[in-house]
């Protein structure tokens, strides 16, 4: 992987499909020569709200390049784990959690979320 790579992204609740992808420029990653981390994509990511990542990933790794190579789509919580690839991109199903930038559904949410 090298400096800034386009990343392929769709969200299936909007009519998005992952034949037509939508694309935003990645960050630099943070490890020389490996894909961004979940949290550098978060913060590039060019909608407002706050969502789920699933990255498209071979079934055995480093097997993507093989003819006949099977991919799942691994979800990505953690804001530090560089993300997964896929042929030599990053292709990423993208789900809606909230129109929000704060993460919170509603305010009683994150009422609740201050008072604990």
């Amino acid at each position: 992987m090298c400096c800034v790579l386009s990343i392929r992204y769709f969200l299936p609740e909007d009519g998005d499909s992952e034949a037509h992808p939508n694309v935003f420029l990645s960050p630099k990653a943070t490890h020389p020569g490996a894909p961004p981390t979940l949290g550098q994509i978060k913060d590039a990511f060019p909608l407002p709200g706050s969502y789920h990542f699933r990255f498209k990933s071979p079934v055995v790794p480093g097997a993507d390049r093989e003819k006949g190579a099977m991919a799942v789509w691994m979800d990505c919580i953690d804001d530090r784990q560089i993300v997964a690839t896929w042929k030599g991109a990053i292709i990423t199903k993208v789900t809606r959690v909230s129109m929000d930038d704060d993460g919170y559904d509603t305010d009683d949410d994150f009422d609740k979320h201050r008072a604990s």
